[in-house]
């Protein structure tokens, strides 16, 4: 199954604004605008949004073990039914989904 366009395209020109307060302190300042020769990093809003959904999709586990244990014990019993229908419903959309992406 493919995951197209899940996330919007970065755009590197939405960047963070950082207003300046009159009343920061220097370390603040310098730590805003940094001195001339030192490297600065700036993260586009969208950046910032894949970077906490990736944290997120870490964090989630990849298997499902409750699930995965109650559709072994529904194969053991031989109470799992598969709907026909739906699978081939499922790959066609896929199929056809697929080639649209493609295009």
């Amino acid at each position: 199954m493919k995951l197209s366009n899940l996330f919007p395209q970065i755009k590197p020109d939405s960047r963070l604004q950082v207003n300046k307060s009159k009343a920061a302190s220097s370390a603040k300042t310098e730590a805003v605008n940094p001195p001339a020769g030192t490297d600065r990093v700036e993260l586009s809003a969208n950046s910032v949004d894949v970077q906490k959904i990736k944290e997120v999709l870490d964090a989630t586990p990849s298997v499902r073990a409750e699930k995965v244990q109650a559709l072994k014990e529904q194969i053991e019993k031989g109470e799992y039914q598969v709907d026909s229908r739906e699978v081939a419903n499922k790959m066609l959309f896929s199929l056809i989904s697929d080639n649209v992406t493609n295009e």
